[in-house]
């Protein structure tokens, strides 16, 4: 049974392959969508243990109220006072529409006549309008408790599932197609680094982000590399620019050493 559901991760492999944006779109929407029969059988249940529920904590709630409330007036009476306060009439009204309210909750979800289409059309909107508003909510919140569920729920699946349980190298995949994309973005939309003022004697360009990487072009000052979407970090901090000079080589600079033209 488990090897069963692990091949069902086999469905994700797809789906990490897409910007992030699009993967979340799509894999709430499915999911909303695998989930609607049971989302439109429970619902009616839930509503109505819900609206249950609130009836009867409106119920225990107005009871001391109200036996507060005939305290205060006798009190008042005695005293020859016979006018009813307004806060006094309106705090009841609003407990007897709180219950009314609930009641009439409970008796639609009673009623075995529902219509199918209408629920079904609710949960395909419901689910399209998630898919698009999530995948903005997390990529203009990425330090949200929501995008950092997010974030896990992706790593979790891709590293513990695919990769480790399954043996799919995903992350190299990704890297290789998000390359590829990101050379192609940069481009048609080039953006050029040359040399800072600092190194007026030339800049190296290695195989890899790292100062141990091996030397595989260089240019000199007024050269032109153009950066080609990716970026990475080494151990020393150090941000390195994948970029491609005018000369061919590919390779990576110390963001130290260069500037935007």
């Amino acid at each position: 049974m488990e090897s069963i559901i692990n091949q069902v991760f086999w469905l994700w492999v797809p789906l990490a392959l897409l910007p992030i944006w699009l993967r979340i779109g799509l894999t709430v929407f499915l999911v909303i969508l695998v989930a609607r029969p049971i989302i439109i059988r429970l619902s009616p249940k839930l509503i109505q243990w819900t609206a249950l529920l609130l009836t009867k904590g409106v119920e225990l709630l107005s009871y001391p109220v109200m036996l507060g409330f005939h305290r205060y007036l006798a009190k008042q009476r005695k005293n020859g006072y016979y006018h009813i306060p307004v806060w006094l009439e309106g705090s009841e009204e609003v407990f007897a529409l709180l219950i009314k309210g609930l009641t009439k909750i409970q008796d639609l979800s009673r009623k075995r006549k529902r219509n199918s289409i209408l629920a079904n059309r609710i949960v395909r909107t419901f689910a399209i309008m998630s898919a698009i508003l999530l995948p903005l909510a997390v990529v203009n919140n990425p330090t949200a408790s929501y995008s950092e569920t997010w974030h896990r729920f992706d790593n979790w699946v891709s590293t513990e599932k695919v990769e480790k349980e399954l043996g799919f190298q995903l992350s190299n995949t990704q890297n290789k197609i998000l390359g590829r994309v990101n050379q192609a973005t940069a481009k048609i939309n080039p953006v050029e680094f040359v040399l800072t003022k600092d190194f007026k004697e030339g800049g190296n360009i290695r195989s890899t982000p790292s100062l141990k990487g091996k030397i595989v072009g260089n240019f000199s000052t007024g050269e032109v590399v153009t950066y080609l979407g990716e970026e990475e970090y080494d151990d020393s901090g150090i941000r390195w620019l994948k970029v491609e000079a005018e000369s061919g080589e590919v390779g990576w600079v110390s963001s130290r050493i260069v500037v935007k033209k």
